[in-house]
């Protein structure tokens, strides 16, 4: 009697498995620690704050909204050299607002490596100057402005492209 042997692939089966698994394992661990998860700069505090304070903070910033309106004065950056500044509005007497307490922060939406903290240089028409921005690296950047007015507290976060032209 011819017996013929069958061959059980059922645990080399396995162990591809579990092989490819480990294998996909080290290289999501890879790709992570070479793509660090950026913290949200949003509300400019560190996310245990915002945690702590996200009911609060967003009270305020409606609050803000439904009083006040900001205008920035750019539409694009430029490489090089940039001027930027911003008007306060009052929404209920239509006034220029003269006595903002304003810090903005300048970031990419992929990194905080490039984050630069500004304040007003002067104020001037009703304007706050920021001064000169000198912006090296093209695509999109983030203007993320804290202002305190009037016991006030608002946030803003207004997108802008760097171009060459």
């Amino acid at each position: 009697m011819d017996k013929k042997k069958n061959k059980n692939y059922w645990p080399q089966a396995i162990l591809g498995i579990i092989l490819t698994v480990v294998i996909g394992g080290a290289f999501s661990i890879k790709a992570a620690l070479n793509h660090p998860v950026q913290e949200s700069t949003y509300f400019m505090e560190h996310y245990q704050g915002v945690e702590d304070n996200a009911y609060k903070l967003e009270k305020q910033k409606d609050k803000f909204d439904k009083n006040f309106k900001i205008i920035y004065s750019i539409k694009k950056f430029k490489i090089g050299k940039n001027n930027l500044s911003l008007k306060i509005i009052n929404r209920v007497t239509n006034k220029l607002v003269n006595n903002a307490d304003i810090t903005m922060l300048l970031t990419r939406p992929d990194t905080n490596d490039l984050n630069k903290k500004l304040k007003p240089k002067k104020m001037q028409n009703g304007s706050y100057i920021f001064g000169d921005l000198d912006i090296q690296r093209l695509g999109r950047w983030k203007l993320l402005t804290t202002t305190k007015v009037e016991g006030f507290r608002g946030f803003n976060s207004y997108d802008i492209n760097a171009t060459r032209k």
